[in-house]
């Protein structure tokens, strides 16, 4: 536990030497909502649409998408944060050190999950603001609690996909390329941005990715779309515990591969 704490402790110390990394994580997701506001109008003279709504169970467009940015920011600070952590470590000097240290690298990692968590939940929790002052989202108490059950199932999911993204930075170095390939992934085949019904493909892939059934929760308790608690639930459990132990499996193989190659210090 000491370790995991000194870890968040320097994570933070080392965000807050960078106030426009929080602009950014702040700001940005809002930030692509509006292209496709302005796409909506041009397209439909509006943004409301019956076919839309056909699939998505709701003819509003912007609470959908704002919800679907929103939230995808879990996702993608995950993938980028845990995935750029050991690049960064290499970048300061330390990633040898660490390895080499008696603590175990998993608990770092665990650490710098964590931290990610609570740095989202801060992010998302401003965002939420945002859309309720200026666009007419409504939260009310009684949705809150269900948010937050549904919102650890997500994280729990991730630090699996975290674990993931760290180990191929460990074994291909730069992973910027892949991240970006991982992120416009995401995109397209989870309800971020519009409902994956639309095509037969993004359907099926759509449904081994956690965050597609986090979003299906969480816009049906703040949309009122109807969805089943009790089976997005079941799934969304039965993925986390497949794809935590898979991440840390994968770790665990990629850091004892370049250990014995001598590749940990390589760029």
């Amino acid at each position: 536990m000491r370790v995991i704490i000194e870890e968040m402790r320097k994570d933070l110390k080392i965000l807050l030497a960078y106030p426009v990394e929080i602009a950014f994580w702040i700001i940005s997701p809002l930030l692509w909502v509006v292209p496709l506001v302005f796409q909506g109008r041009a397209l439909i003279g509006g943004l409301q649409s019956s076919a839309f709504g056909a699939l998505a169970g709701t003819s509003e467009y912007i609470p959908y998408v704002l919800i679907g940015g929103i939230f995808s920011t879990y996702m993608f600070t995950a993938v980028w944060s845990m995935g750029n952590a050991l690049r960064n470590e290499m970048f300061y000097g330390t990633l040898e050190h660490i390895l080499s240290s008696p603590v175990r690298p998993l608990r770092i990692l665990l650490g710098k999950a964590l931290f990610n968590s609570l740095l989202s939940t801060c992010f998302v929790a401003v965002q939420i603001t945002i859309c309720v002052l200026f666009f007419g989202l409504t939260i009310t108490l009684t949705k809150i609690l269900p948010m937050v059950f549904f919102l650890i199932l997500l994280m729990i999911g991730l630090y699996g996909v975290g674990f993931i993204a760290a180990a191929l930075t460990l074994l291909i170095k730069e992973a910027h390329g892949v991240l970006h390939l991982f992120e416009y992934i995401l995109f397209l085949f989870t309800p971020i941005r519009y409902p994956v019904e639309v095509h037969p493909i993004t359907r099926a892939v759509s449904a081994i990715i956690p965050l597609t059934y986090a979003l299906v929760a969480l816009r049906g308790i703040l949309l009122g779309v109807e969805f089943d608690f009790a089976r997005t639930s079941l799934i969304l459990l039965g993925i986390d515990m497949l794809i935590v132990p898979a991440g840390i499996w994968i770790f665990a193989a990629i850091e004892r591969r370049t250990k014995q190659r001598g590749t940990l210090a390589e760029y």
